[in-house]
């Protein structure tokens, strides 16, 4: 079969008639064409380390932040596609925001997945 899409790829529920799904595929492959991001739990805390590939010279340094903070208590590194990232993050805080209101306290780290 062929190892594009055609026409297999709009949907990440659609498998092609050799049973791959292309969705998915393309996700693996942005993840691998990102740079590396790693955490380490201590008995303290956590630190947390991401590479930043900077493919050209107009790149801001400031720009691209690949950690965010979700809240007090929640830090996120993002691989793969930062639009992407970013709307997983963008969803964290409003549900660490909707429990802070609810329940007056901070999400427990088991409920905000």
């Amino acid at each position: 079969m062929s190892s594009i899409g055609t026409g297999y790829d709009l949907s990440a529920s659609q498998f092609s008639p050799d049973g791959r799904v292309f969705q998915v595929e393309y996700a693996q492959k942005a993840v691998d064409n990102s740079s590396t991001a790693i955490a380490v739990k201590g008995k303290d805390g956590v630190v947390i380390g991401v590479e930043k590939l900077v493919m050209s010279k107009l790149h801001e340094s400031t720009s691209n932040r690949r950690i965010l903070n979700i809240d007090r208590h929640i830090g996120m590194t993002m691989a793969g596609l930062l639009a992407d990232a970013r709307q997983i993050a963008s969803t964290a805080k409003e549900e660490c925001s909707s429990y802070r209101s609810l329940f007056g306290g901070p999400i427990p780290l088991k409920v905000n997945n």
